[in-house]
């Protein structure tokens, strides 16, 4: 989790994380001590920023009906709001519903750690990159003590005095213009990439450059807090070299896939569902292969009616994005896995499948209905994602 801001701090930060990501942005006060955040991009897509900058704000259900109304009208095609307090769980269906982004400040990190967006944070911290990784530790609920963190903040100046004595070679007495590393946020440079001075340098450094280090220059005071970094490599890129994953996190091989309900506790139609990818499917003896260039994406769902008339969910009604086309069911010659013309009596649940021909090199995939029903959608592991035919099925 971030730490908290100043309120015109945490505006400006939000600001500069789009700069950063190439909008071009603006910030416009509301009477109601709420800002926007309006960006542009060379593409022409337009975007908003829904700002309630204080850590008292709690953003209701009814804030989120106004702000999508406005976004509509305004075309707007990017919808965020972000807080330093708190989101109401109306707000929150809401905006899972209308595709409206939600950052706190547990989101707000995550997207600067997947964004390599420390400077950005740094111009409104003085946050460093251990005392980072500690505070992070304890967001996930590990019980660090306080101490710990004061620590890591010893650690972080220990670190900072390393890399300028790395960087300063023989002359580590010399002065420094400072000019170099510039964290103001006016500078041109690119704040995505290149070396910011926040990271030890991986080229192979002169052995002049080690001169004037003794076995004081990292105290003892570092160990523990570099244990705990190592803890937080080891959550996140542990599975690339070989160490494993402390959080039982795993994913299963081909799209990272997702679905999007159209209501929330109140849906007519409840759908459990699971996925997977495949080169071909087997039905009945018969083999079905995906299209030269595409894969086949299975869904298995298991569906209830919770309405007290019979109801409509059929295959024409859903569909998959795929790095923004949508793609309809595929059709297998003899055979479907959804009942005819896809009516639910009332109170009735019955397992069925679909599956679509998506590209093979796509990286995610949502999955979507129109169906005029009040649809939920909610991942069950426990399905395995199989085509049957209806004579296999009770």
């Amino acid at each position: 989790m971030i730490p908290e801001l100043e309120p015109p701090a945490f505006v400006a930060f939000l600001a500069d994380l789009w700069d950063a990501r190439g909008w071009e942005t603006s910030v416009r006060e509301r009477a109601d001590e709420t800002r926007f955040v309006i960006g542009k991009r060379g593409d022409g897509k337009r975007g908003v920023i829904y700002v309630f900058p204080t850590t008292t704000a709690t953003v209701t259900e009814r804030h989120l009906k106004q702000f999508i109304g406005f976004c509509r009208k305004r075309g707007i095609d990017v919808a965020v709001v972000a807080t330093q307090g708190a989101f109401a769980e109306g707000a929150k269906k809401i905006a899972a519903q209308r595709s409206v982004h939600l950052l706190d400040r547990s989101k707000l990190a995550g997207t600067v750690e997947e964004g390599g967006l420390d400077d950005v944070l740094a111009r409104y911290t003085k946050t460093g990159p251990v005392e980072s990784a500690v505070a992070r530790l304890r967001g996930l609920g590990l019980p660090l003590p306080e101490s710990l963190l004061e620590r890591a903040s010893d650690a972080d100046e220990s670190l900072a005095s390393l890399r300028a004595k790395l960087g300063r070679g023989d002359d580590a007495s010399g002065d420094s213009d400072g000019g170099a590393g510039s964290d103001d946020p006016t500078d041109g440079g690119d704040t995505t990439s290149g070396d910011d001075g926040s990271r030890l340098p991986s080229s192979v450094l002169p052995v002049s450059a080690l001169r004037g280090l003794s076995n004081r220059s990292i105290p003892a005071v570092v160990l523990p807090v570099i244990l705990a970094v190592a803890f937080v490599f080891g959550a996140t890129m542990g599975p690339a070299v070989g160490l494993g994953a402390p959080f039982g996190v795993g994913s299963d091989s081909g799209l990272d896939v997702s679905a999007m309900s159209t209501a929330g506790e109140n849906a007519t139609v409840d759908v459990r569902w699971n996925a997977r990818t495949t080169g071909s499917i087997q039905v009945n003896g018969t083999t079905y292969d995906a299209p030269e260039g595409e894969t086949f994406l299975l869904v298995r769902m298991n569906v209830t009616n919770g309405a007290e008339s019979p109801t409509q969910f059929d295959q024409p009604s859903l569909s998959v994005e795929v790095a923004g086309e949508r793609y309809g069911h595929q059709p297998l010659d003899g055979v479907t896995g959804f009942p005819s013309a896809g009516l639910f009596e009332p109170g009735e649940t019955r397992e069925v499948w679909t599956v679509f021909s998506v590209p093979a090199d796509g990286e995610s995939a949502t999955l979507l209905t129109t169906s005029e029903a009040s649809v939920r959608f909610a991942r069950d592991s426990a399905l395995t994602p199989e085509a049957t035919v209806a004579s296999d099925e009770s």
